[in-house]
């Protein structure tokens, strides 16, 4: 390979891929400027327009783990990885009519923040660390991959490096205008990297799809469908027992997990937080889920024509999966005119936007809420520079930290699929920390300390759940889930008990006692509960999310039991959800509204489409 790739990239490859990287970071510098509060600096002085939360929302989500990983699971398992994509819809429309709302509505700088809004200061800082630990994680799996997918095309083009300075390179990259410009440059750099990386994806799509091996879209889809094997790569919905990513699993642990990604994690919430209003960044959550559903299309299906490829070349064997994106390149890019430029190009872009939004938000939470209650408990009052020159500080050393995880912690040889690795090992954080947000939205009263142990607690029994699960598992049990118990079941196991842990608490805490004033207190107490109930369920949004569960269930049942029906059923699927969100938006109406001026001010029917679209390709694949 060392030698296809020294000859394959020209120099108008190597003009453009440098053209690229000093725009990046011409912008992310310019961007950043005028920078002179902390509204600024970490909120982009809430003045984000819906474009530029779009291209951040896409661009942060879709990092090198993606481009890179996605379509490596793509080759090794099979368009089941979509459910990372198709899932994370509902999650996005949750953040759009819920989260969202209540968190601009109280000008909250971090998610914390609203955690110590409902429980308490100390909720909010473990909130705020483990989301830290998170992020390192994260970082420290963004700067492995893409320093291993660049790897191949830098170093044999002559430029002698190493894995350990390729990672140096981007990270110290990435944490210049990083530092310099916040939120607003990392925003604006992001919309540039959204476009590198969907022309990088699509161009590597059509050159793998229509190679000879593959025939085309329809013949890549009728090869899987008449796999002699019966193990098709096109089937959205695995045996329970899959290893990997079994159905029962992608619609329960990982749904929740979509759930806390996109509305309680605090480096994707945050570019929505610096929306100009909550209609404009409404419309970036919108276009940014639109863009969303491409992602199987580009990345995952991509990854399954390289199956088809190397298995008609005797070749399957010899790929690792998060070395396949590299070698397609090499296998199927036309040299002399540029595109392998443009792949790297955004290949670039897929790293460089994710890692600086993590270092961002990083640099965040640790400002806000550690750095200045310390000062403040010092009776110490910080301006606004300070508050910036400490997040840039802390910015240096969380970068200089994960730089040193990436480089002596990871091994770049490895044979594994690291996306799946990363989701595994960041799942047994994430349960608790999501039931505690939706139990912080219900405004369920729960003491401090017992939201404390709940977070602190979960994450040990979903370390302890796999040894459970094998010791003590019925065998019918194991003979549908599997012998060892998947990730994703784990999560949805842990997700459980966080809820029975606090819903127990909250019976203990609000039982009667004999004093009167307990006793009045809560029958208050109740009543509200009573009415909260009854406004949750008079009110329109909470009808059609309970409506869409259902939907939802029923049609993936039927579409389990008689696959035979998939077309009938993905069109009706999709019909449903626009109909039904047209029809929510005609009842808000007012009497003298004409349907033009209703369409164009209100945006539910907009979330409807994507939802409707986000069902036909459930039900189809």
């Amino acid at each position: 390979m060392a030698n296809q790739l020294s000859v394959m990239i020209t120099s108008i490859d190597l003009l453009f891929f440098g053209l690229t990287f000093v725009l990046v970071l011409g912008v992310g510098m310019y961007a950043g400027r005028k920078e002179s509060s902390s509204s600024d600096y970490f909120l982009g002085g809430r003045s984000l327009p819906w474009w530029g939360i779009a291209g951040s929302l896409f661009g942060t989500n879709i990092s090198a783990n993606h481009l890179v990983g996605m379509l490596g699971i793509g080759f090794s398992v099979g368009f089941a990885q979509s459910h990372y994509e198709f899932g994370s819809i509902p999650a996005i429309v949750l953040l759009a009519f819920v989260f969202l709302p209540l968190f601009r509505r109280k000008k909250f700088y971090t998610l914390s923040q609203f955690l110590q809004s409902r429980f308490g200061s100390e909720a909010g800082r473990i909130y705020s660390g483990i989301s830290l630990i998170l992020i390192t994680i994260q970082l420290t799996g963004a700067l492995y991959i893409g320093a291993r997918s660049f790897l191949p095309f830098i170093k044999d083009t002559g430029i002698q490096i190493t894995y350990t300075e390729l990672v140096l390179w981007i990270a110290f990259t990435s944490t210049i205008y990083t530092w310099f410009g916040g939120l607003k440059s990392v925003v604006y750099t992001d919309v540039i990297q959204t476009f590198l990386i969907l022309a990088s994806g699509l161009l590597l799509a059509y050159l793998s799809i229509t190679r000879p091996e593959v025939g085309g879209i329809f013949e890549l889809l009728a090869k899987e469908e008449s796999r002699v094997d019966g193990l098709s790569k096109m089937n959205l919905y695995l045996p329970p027992n899959h290893p990997t990513l079994p159905w029962t699993g992608a619609l329960s642990g990982l749904f929740l997990l979509h759930i806390f990604y996109w509305n309680t994690n605090q480096y994707v919430v945050q570019r929505t937080l610096g929306g100009k209003s909550l209609r404009e960044a409404r419309l970036g959550i919108l276009v940014g889920g639109l863009l969303k559903l491409t992602v199987p299309f580009f990345s995952i299906l991509t990854g399954v024509a390289a199956y088809q490829i190397w298995t008609s070349l005797g070749e399957t064997s010899n790929i690792a999966p998060d070395e396949a994106f590299s070698k397609l390149v090499v296998l199927v890019v036309p040299l002399g005119y540029g595109l392998i430029g443009v792949i790297l190009a955004g290949l670039l872009g897929a790293i460089f936007s994710s890692i600086d939004s993590m270092l961002h938000s990083a640099a965040t939470l640790f400002t806000i809420d550690f750095y200045k209650p310390f000062q403040e408990r010092l009776g110490k009052k910080i301006s606004d520079t300070e508050e910036m020159n400490s997040g840039r500080i802390f910015l240096l050393v969380f970068s200089a930290l994960v730089t040193i995880l990436a480089i002596l912690f990871v091994d770049p040889h490895s044979k594994k699929n690291f996306f799946i690795e990363l989701s595994n090992q960041s799942s047994h954080f994430t349960p608790a920390l999501l039931v505690v947000f939706l139990f912080g939205i219900l405004n369920v009263k729960i003491s401090s300390r017992m939201i404390c142990i709940t977070i602190l607690l979960t994450p040990i029994f979903s370390f302890l759940s796999p040894l459970i699960y094998t010791d003590l598992a019925p065998k019918f049990i194991k003979q549908t889930f599997g012998d060892e118990l998947n990730f994703l079941h784990r999560v949805f196991f842990s997700f459980h008990f966080a809820i029975v842990l606090l819903v127990f608490t909250a019976l203990v805490q609000n039982r009667r006692r004999k004093n009167p004033d307990v006793l009045k207190e809560k029958e208050s107490s109740l009543s509200k509960l009573k009415q909260w109930i009854s406004l949750i369920i008079q009110y329109p949004n909470t009808k059609s999310w309970i409506l869409f569960l259902i939907l939802f269930f029923a049609l993936i049942t039927f579409r389990i039991q008689i696959p035979e029906y998939k077309i009938y059923l993905s069109i009706s699927g999709f019909f449903l959800f626009v109909i039904y969100s047209f029809f929510i938006t005609i009842r808000i109406k007012s009497p003298n509204q004409s349907l033009a001026n209703l369409f164009r001010k209100r945006d539910e029917w907009l979330y409807g489409i994507l939802l409707g679209f986000t069902f036909l390709f459930y039900l189809w694949f």
